[in-house]
């Protein structure tokens, strides 16, 4: 219920925001990889049993921040909003984050190839990276899955962490079932 909260809200301030801004319709490099940094205090509807911030909870904030992301994009490319489906996440966690912790979450584009967006998620608490999360995702409009270049992301943009990820999932979903 808190996350829902949280995305109501950060929708409503973040149109609000965008209604001052001017569209031009065009999409630069630096605006799609601007990081999106938020800021949270971890709640007590924010905490699983073991007394810090469950797993799926990093997820949660993941998808804030791509959302934000993403609805800012369409903004600024002045088409309707797009929608996105996670086709593989992934958190390394480094240290825990405690109840009353201050955390921000810095997500970034990390790359795109024709059907994909890749995200990177930072975890900080204190200036200390406390984990890091890989989201890679499809867009949709109401016709179906859309290109990535409907965003003004053309060709291919991989680093090594993508390129090895993919490799990763192309060889777990053809390993043999026990």
């Amino acid at each position: 219920m808190n996350m829902l909260l949280r995305f109501f809200i950060m929708i409503s301030l973040l149109k609000q925001q965008l209604k001052q801004q001017s569209v031009d319709g065009e999409l630069s490099i630096e605006m799609l990889t601007k990081p999106v940094v938020r800021r949270y205090r971890i709640l007590p509807h924010d905490m699983g049993f073991r007394d810090h911030l469950p797993n799926y909870r990093y997820l949660s904030f993941i998808e804030l921040n791509i959302t934000r992301w993403l609805l800012a994009c369409c903004h600024q490319k002045n088409i309707e909003p797009l929608q996105w489906i996670i086709a593989m996440q992934e958190m390394v966690y480094l240290k825990e984050i405690k109840f009353l912790d201050k955390m921000m979450v810095s997500s970034v584009l990390a790359g795109w190839d024709h059907k994909y967006v890749y995200f990177e998620s930072r975890f900080f608490v204190k200036n200390q990276l406390m984990g890091v999360g890989m989201t890679k995702f499809v867009l949709m409009n109401k016709q179906g899955k859309c290109e990535p270049n409907s965003l003004n992301m053309v060709g291919e943009q991989l680093n090594d962490v993508i390129t090895s990820w993919n490799k990763h999932q192309i060889a777990v979903k053809s390993a043999p079932t026990a």
